[in-house]
Order: C-alpha cells, then sequence, then structure tokens
C-alpha cells in the first residue's frame, strides 16, 4: 500500500515531465489525470473482484456472456469500451492527445455526475501559436502517463483516504509553490486554519455545513472528518458553491476521491455533496 507522500511525491514528480511551463493551470492537467487512472483502475478492480466470487461460488470461471454482464454493472461509474487508461496508454503517440480527449468526454457523457469534471482540461487543444502543434506535446503526455502508469491506484493499493490526502498534499505543494502570485488563495486554506474553524462550528453528524467559496472542497472535507471523529461515522450534509470553472472541478474531484458522492451540475458550478 501506498503512503500519501509518497503517492504525493509521485505526482508532483508529473510536473517535471514537461507540463509545468506549458500551461499556468498545470496542476488541472496532472489531477484530471489522477483521476482518469484512478476511475479506470478501480473498474477493473471492481470487476476482478465479481469474477473471484462468481469463481469461489459456482466452481467455474464465468461463461462470455457473464463476462461482459460483470463488466458493465455494478460499478460506481461507466467507462465505456475504448475508454480505459490501458486504450489511451497504448494508442499511437501521435494519436495520445485526441484518444485521451475522447476517453473522458465519452466517460463524463455516460456519467451526469462527471460532466464538467473529468473533462475540464482539453488535452487534444491546439498550440495558441498557430503552429498546428498540441498545446500539451504528445511526448509530454506520454511522460506523465508513464509517472502513473505503474501505479495501481484500485482500492486494493490506494485507499480512498490515502489516495484523497495525498490529492490534498498535491495541492498544498502547489499552493506553497505560488505563494508569491495570487492564485494559491483562491483554491487552498491552510489545514490549520480550517482546523480552528471546524474546532470551533463543532459540526454534527445530521446536520449540513456551507462553504460559498469551497475552492478545493478541503474544508467540508474537514467536516465530515469531524463527525467521524465524535461519532465514530462521517455523516454530515455538504453543500459547496465555486465561481471559479476548473477550481470547481478540483473540489468535486477531491470529494471523489475521498468516497464522496456528487448531486449537482456544472451550469451553476455548484456542488451538494453527502458523505454516507
Amino acid at each position: 500500500m501506498l503512503s500519501k507522500q509518497q503517492l504525493g511525491n509521485l505526482l508532483w514528480g508529473m510536473a517535471d515531465t514537461g507540463l509545468r511551463g506549458k500551461v499556468e493551470d498545470y496542476k488541472a492537467y496532472i489531477l484530471s489525470l489522477l483521476f482518469f487512472k484512478r476511475l479506470s483502475d478501480n473498474y477493473e478492480w471492481e470487476t476482478g473482484n465479481r469474477v473471484r466470487e462468481f469463481t469461489e461460488t459456482y466452481g467455474s470461471d464465468p461463461s462470455d456472456k457473464q463476462m461482459d454482464r460483470m463488466r458493465a454493472e455494478g460499478h460506481d461509474f461507466i467507462i465505456p469500451p475504448g475508454c480505459f487508461w490501458n486504450d489511451v496508454r497504448t494508442a499511437e503517440t501521435s494519436e495520445k492527445n485526441e484518444r485521451l480527449n475522447d476517453a473522458v468526454n465519452a466517460i463524463a457523457e455516460a456519467n451526469q455526475a462527471l460532466k464538467g469534471i473529468i473533462n475540464s482540461v482539453r488535452w487534444n487543444e491546439p498550440a495558441p501559436d498557430g503552429s498546428g502543434n498540441k498545446r500539451i506535446e504528445p511526448e509530454v503526455l506520454v511522460a506523465a502517463m508513464n509517472v502513473l502508469d505503474h501505479i495501481p491506484l484500485d482500492n486494493s493499493n490506494v485507499s480512498p483516504d490515502v489516495l484523497g490526502d495525498a490529492y490534498e498534499y498535491l495541492i498544498k505543494r502547489f499552493a506553497d509553490e505560488n505563494k508569491g502570485g495570487t492564485t494559491a488563495g483562491q483554491f487552498y486554506t491552510p489545514p490549520e486554519v480550517r482546523e480552528i474553524i471546524i474546532r470551533m462550528i463543532q459540526p454534527q453528524p445530521g446536520q449540513s455545513l456551507y462553504d460559498p467559496t469551497t475552492g478545493s472542497a478541503g474544508f467540508l472535507i474537514d467536516g465530515a472528518k469531524y463527525t467521524a471523529e465524535i461519532a465514530g461515522f462521517p455523516k454530515l450534509r455538504l453543500y459547496g458553491q465555486e465561481s471559479v470553472w476548473n477550481t470547481w472541478a478540483i473540489s468535486n474531484i477531491n470529494m471523489h476521491l475521498h468516497g464522496l458522492a456528487s448531486r449537482g451540475g456544472p451550469g451553476g458550478r455548484s456542488q451538494c455533496l453527502d458523505w454516507i
């Protein structure tokens, strides 16, 4: 099992593959790629579990028809055929950007809760200089994917808590790097500040917690963790709003990685999330 810091350091290393300097908001590219691999790996892991349960129960392997059904059902999210991590990874380098862009858009179309979240980044966008090249060159995308490729991100290797905390660690690194700028405060509040506020509010299980400028959603997540400390389970209705589009997507990804369900949509750039 990977630790939070191990995974966070690996993710931070993705910036050195060439993403830093290519796009100003490169954190969104790293975090979106992480989320895509998490969904893909967990989908395969969930399918494998169902196959093992079938074999143990019936003493035989499932038929092709049963296997197709197991792959299609019983998942938190739908991933259409041809839209998995491995489908993008094995594509020709020249086609990599288009395949990734098509994959995340197809996943977004298949899952209402992921629209505007998993596909918040335009991987196939042309370079702004009119050269005809990609904004993110295929070689840079290959290098970034290679960092994650050998790391299983399913529940057997990375728990939601570790993955979510590694995500928070990564966001903190982005904020620390940009301390001299203005964008860090748009999406990140130091955990010490969040903890003081939560301890003052003392949210209780069954109550609602609202953050009108949710950023990366750390305040809401800390509130849910607080109820888990005092009640043994994290049950708190969470509401967040965010006006900056990429930050809204980041907050949703953070919630999903921590095991939260999103009920909201990009139309109002708002989210209503439950920890159940």
